[in-house]
C-alpha cells in the first residue's frame, strides 16, 4: 500500500472517530438536559398539592442525577428549590397550628386564665417566627437571591442560562404575586394581633368574667360589647 493511501486511511479513521465522538457528546448533552427538565417536572408535581410530602421533596432535591456542568446546574437549582419550599412549608406549619385556633376557646380561658402566661408567650413567639419566615420567603423571590445559587457554583454562561430557564417562573414572578403573598401572611399577623388584644383585655379585667360551660360571661354589658367588638374584627378579616 502506498504511503499516501495509508495516510488517507489514517485521516479517515481519525475523522470518523471525531464525528462519532461529537455525535456522542451532542446526544449526551441532550440527555443530560432532558434529565434536569424531567427532575424539575417531578418537583413541580410534588409541590402542586396542598398536602405535598416534604420528605419526598427533600429526597428529590438532595439527589443529583446528571454529570459535569449539568450536575452543577441541577445542584444549584435543587438547593434553591429546597430552601424555598422548606421555608414555605415552615410558614404553612405555623399557620396550621391548632393552638392558634384554640386560644379563644373557653377551655383555654379556663386553663390559662386569668393571667394567660402561656397564651401570651405563644402569641409573641408565633408573631416573631411568622415575621422572620415572611421576610425569608420574600427574599427567595428576589432575582438576585435566586441567581446567587448558580453564581456561587459557576460563571459559565450556558449553565447560568439553563439555570434561569429552569427557574423562570420564580425569576419572573410578578409584583402582584409578591404582594398577594405578603398580604396573605399579614392577614394572619393581624389575626394574631387581635387575639393578643383579646387576651390583654381579659387580663386587665380579670375578676370581672368567668367561664361557664362553653361560654364566657362578663359582669357588665360594656365589657360584653368590647369583647364582641374584638370578635367582629376577627370575623371581617
Amino acid at each position: 500500500m502506498k504511503k499516501g493511501v495509508k495516510i488517507a486511511i489514517f485521516l479517515g479513521i481519525i475523522i470518523f472517530i471525531i464525528v462519532i465522538a461529537g455525535g456522542y457528546f451532542f446526544i449526551n448533552d441532550k440527555m443530560q438536559k432532558a434529565k434536569i427538565i424531567e427532575e424539575f417536572a417531578q418537583i413541580e408535581e410534588l409541590t402542586k398539592s396542598e398536602d405535598f410530602n416534604m420528605d419526598a421533596l427533600n429526597e428529590k432535591t438532595s439527589t443529583i442525577v446528571t454529570k459535569g456542568k449539568y450536575a452543577t446546574v441541577e445542584k444549584a437549582a435543587k438547593n434553591y428549590a429546597s430552601d424555598l419550599f422548606n421555608t414555605a412549608y415552615n410558614i404553612r406549619t405555623l399557620l396550621e397550628d391548632e393552638k392558634m385556633a384554640q386560644l379563644l376557646m373557653a377551655s383555654n380561658y379556663e386553663q390559662d386564665g386569668p393571667d394567660f402566661v402561656e397564651s401570651k408567650k405563644y402569641l409573641n413567639e408565633t408573631k416573631q417566627k411568622l415575621e422572620e419566615k415572611k421576610a425569608e420567603m420574600l427574599s427567595y423571590l428576589e432575582e438576585s437571591k435566586i441567581n446567587s445559587y448558580i453564581e456561587t457554583e459557576t460563571a459559565d454562561r450556558y449553565s447560568t442560562d439553563l439555570y434561569k430557564q429552569l427557574l423562570r417562573e420564580d425569576v419572573e414572578i410578578s409584583e402582584k404575586e409578591r404582594n398577594e403573598l405578603e398580604k396573605s401572611i399579614e392577614k394572619v399577623e393581624s389575626m394574631l394581633k387581635i387575639e393578643e388584644e383579646i387576651i390583654d383585655f381579659l387580663v386587665e379585667n380579670k375578676g370581672q368574667w368567668k367561664v361557664q360551660g362553653e361560654q364566657i360571661l362578663f359582669n357588665s354589658n360594656s365589657l360584653v360589647i368590647t369583647y364582641n367588638g374584638f370578635l367582629t374584627k376577627l370575623r371581617i378579616l
